[in-house]
């Protein structure tokens, strides 16, 4: 079995990575520490079984990468692993085509003996009432998946709701000042606000604020 390990922490990586070869039959391990990392992982490699964490802040998130792993390795099992349990957000990975959400705070057993039915074929999620019969999920939540920004608004939105200097978020983002200055007018027209306490309200609005 061939796996992908995608967390941007280190300690996590290497963690899953001992306990799956420990007891799997592992051919090999790679590892993201984005969704963007993850997807061109994919390209050039075919999964078994892509473990993603939930939030990554310095890139693509898990969420959002479901999609295009799905599409590139359609046969894959893919797995959120993160330690949020939310029922809004098992549902919108359910949605992304996700076959299991499992919480990074489950013993070693349980993760195992979880893992083990995901790959023989079982959607399991947290909270198995996400699962329908019909494949369908309903949905009136607002999630930060939903948010009308592309991912580098979503990188500078969230980094001026945390009250960092236009300067600070282009050194942190690797970008110059003035790209920042473009994106936050874009973002401004989008939400139609450019006061930062109506972008506060609105990334509480949108879970952000719980996530990052």
């Amino acid at each position: 079995m061939k796996i992908l390990i995608v967390d941007d922490h280190p300690v996590v990586r290497d963690g899953l990575a001992f306990l799956l070869e420990d007891l799997f039959e592992i051919e090999e391990t790679h590892f993201a520490e984005d969704g963007r990392e993850a997807i061109v992982k994919a390209l050039n490699h075919s999964f078994d079984l892509i473990l993603l964490d939930l939030s990554m802040p310095e890139g693509m998130d898990g969420m959002q990468a479901i999609g295009e792993l799905r599409r590139i390795l359609p046969h894959a099992k893919i797995v959120i692993f993160s330690m949020y349990d939310e029922e809004v957000y098992q549902r919108k990975a359910y949605e992304a085509g996700a076959d299991g959400y499992l919480i990074k705070q489950l013993k070693r057993d349980e993760l195992v003996e979880q893992l083990k039915k995901i790959i023989h074929g079982e959607k399991l999620f947290a909270n198995q009432q996400i699962v329908e019969k019909d494949g369908k999920v309903m949905n009136d939540k607002k999630t930060p998946w939903d948010l009308p920004l592309t991912q580098r608004e979503k990188d500078v939105f969230i980094l001026t709701v945390f009250g960092n200097s236009q300067k600070e978020i282009a050194e942190k983002l690797g970008i110059s000042v003035r790209t920042v200055e473009n994106h936050r007018r874009n973002i401004s027209n989008k939400l139609g606000n450019s006061k930062r306490s109506y972008w506060i309200e609105f990334a509480k609005q949108y879970n952000l604020l719980d996530i990052y």
